[in-house]
């Protein structure tokens, strides 16, 4: 189970997250009269978390107080996100949260995708 911050937001229903790899950024420049290139190495760069899942509540009044409480965490600011197995990631930023629409058949939920940015 996923939290953020300690805070369990994502009980309600099944999620997976999915850590990117860590990026590199490199200058290459090139000058006439030489072969190759210059590669000058300029460090470890961040990397993209992508969180996917469901929402799921008995009435719309909690779906929308879970979606709430989602983007309270949206503020900018790093927060821990602790994926279980997976461990925790410390200074992730939520660049994008999209749910997707609202459902009812047994209650209500709607699938939800969260990415996170993670400087190295």
């Amino acid at each position: 189970m996923s939290t953020l911050d300690g805070t369990n937001v994502f009980s309600s229903g099944p999620h997976s997250v999915h850590g990117g790899p860590w990026q590199r950024e490199l200058v290459r420049r090139g000058f006439s009269g030489i072969d190759g290139e210059l590669i000058v190495d300029l460090g470890q760069r961040g990397r993209s978390i992508v969180q996917t899942g469901r929402l799921q509540a008995a009435d719309m009044a909690g779906l929308f107080a879970q979606l709430s409480a989602i983007r309270v965490f949206q503020d900018g600011q790093e927060h821990t996100l602790d994926a279980g197995a997976a461990g925790p990631s410390a200074r992730v930023v939520i660049e994008s949260f999209k749910p997707g629409p609202l459902l009812a058949g047994r209650g209500f939920f709607c699938d939800y995708e969260i990415t996170y940015r993670q400087p190295a």
